[in-house]
């Protein structure tokens, strides 16, 4: 057979074979069209690709004072609260006060918290933010007496003070410093000696310091255990940590009834109390305390530093407000002192409103959901976007602007 005579062959292969992928996909839009169309009751939005949705544009990063280009263009098409779909998933995102209010009002009845897997990978099963029902409320109750505990108050702010001389100490020498990086050691130093009493000096706490960042740098990766990918290097990350947390947690144990009251830290409280004396959940509680303390509040420090430097006024005023505070209280700051420094505390309040330090909250409806006409099917996620008020013209006077004499005017009021 030639060449020629093999075309017409090769053609009458693959017509049906065309045929038969244009039927599939006219069939596969044709079915979700009428899917989406059954979805009427939900909030309206655009749904993305067909099946799979949207896989990367909700959560492209942008500018910290703006929401980027995706949810702009959401927000203007369908309003403050829209529904589409994430990697093949419904998600309702809401930037609406009174719906996000109705949300969190009802923790626990219509909605429980929905992090992604990452999340729940390496902050552990046991953390608070993953618990429900009585289980949560009791170990929230312990959780929040530890953090009151007067032991805790009455240090914290001399602790705080010791850590950043520390970091900015070791400045002096350098003739270049990466405040990403410094700011990071700085929290991670407080971190971790509040969660397991150990200091700079311990020779593993950069090996944890390294650990905990490569463990955040998979929290939003694709989930998959494929060798050499984020997913796979963060889990590793998080084995270190807990192999660590567990060696000091045993160490422990064995001096148990020689506690020094000096040693008090969550691993010590965790070990006092028998509902959280488990090498599995003291692992859980002190990843997930760690956790919480460095995501995104080192974004938002570092983001102070910036809009500061943009703004020479405000840091003039900040230090001329720390200067005329009293010598011998600045010497060692209290409490007191520290909340009557106003326009600081502007400056704090300007920057997480810009920073959003949670920007995001992920909820998932436990029952179908009635909200003002709409249905929201049980088991959809549900996406409270804090960050989406904070920019809000309507609540907020030039939004993108950083303004923190805005919050002097609240502060009058109060």
């Amino acid at each position: 057979m030639t060449g020629a005579d093999s075309d017409p062959v090769l053609l009458s292969l693959t017509l049906p074979l065309v045929t038969v992928i244009a039927i599939l996909l006219v069939s596969i839009f044709w079915i979700y069209g009428r899917k989406n169309g059954a979805d009427s009751k939900l909030p309206p939005g655009d749904k993305g690709w067909p099946i799979v949705g949207y896989i990367f544009s909700p959560f492209k990063p942008h500018p910290a004072t703006t929401l980027g280009d995706y949810l702009n263009i959401q927000f203007s098409r369908y309003g403050k609260i829209f529904s589409t779909r994430y990697r093949g998933k419904t998600v309702i995102i809401s930037a609406d006060c009174e719906f996000n209010r109705f949300v969190l009002q009802n923790e626990q009845t219509l909605f429980q918290n929905n992090l992604p897997l990452g999340f729940k990978k390496f902050m552990g099963e046991g953390s608070l933010p993953f618990l429900t029902g009585d289980v949560y409320r009791s170990k929230k109750s312990l959780m929040v007496a530890f953090f009151n505990s007067w032991q805790i108050q009455s240090r914290f702010l001399a602790e705080v003070e010791e850590a950043a001389k520390a970091v900015m100490t070791s400045w002096r020498q350098r003739r270049q410093i990466l405040a990403d990086e410094e700011i990071n050691k700085f929290l991670f130093n407080i971190a971790i000696e509040k969660a397991m009493g150990m200091t700079p000096d311990d020779h593993e706490v950069e090996e944890l310091r390294k650990a905990f960042i490569a463990a955040y740098d998979g929290f939003y990766a694709v989930p998959t255990s494929l060798p050499f990918t984020r997913y796979s290097k963060a889990l590793k990350a998080r084995d270190i940590i807990c192999s660590i947390v567990k060696r000091k947690a045993e160490d422990r144990m064995l001096r148990i009834d020689k506690m020094d009251e000096k040693e008090n830290d969550l691993l010590w409280y965790c070990l006092k109390n028998s509902s959280l004396a488990s090498i599995p959940n003291i692992c859980d509680e002190v990843v997930g305390f760690i956790f919480a303390a460095l995501l995104n509040t080192q974004n938002t420090i570092a983001l102070a530093i910036y809009l500061l430097g943009k703004c020479p006024k405000s840091l003039r005023q900040l230090r001329d407000e720390f200067k005329q505070t009293d010598t011998d209280e600045l010497a060692n700051l209290t409490w007191d002192a520290y909340k009557n420094m106003e326009f600081c505390q502007s400056v704090i309040n300007e920057t997480l409103r810009l920073g959003n330090i949670v920007p995001r909250l992920w909820r998932k409806t436990l029952s179908d959901v009635n909200y003002k006409g709409y249905i929201i099917p049980q088991g959809t996620t549900v996406i409270t976007h804090i960050a989406a008020m904070h920019l809000d013209p309507s609540a907020f006077e030039n939004p993108n602007i950083f303004d923190p004499w805005r919050w002097l005017v609240f502060l009058i009021i109060l």
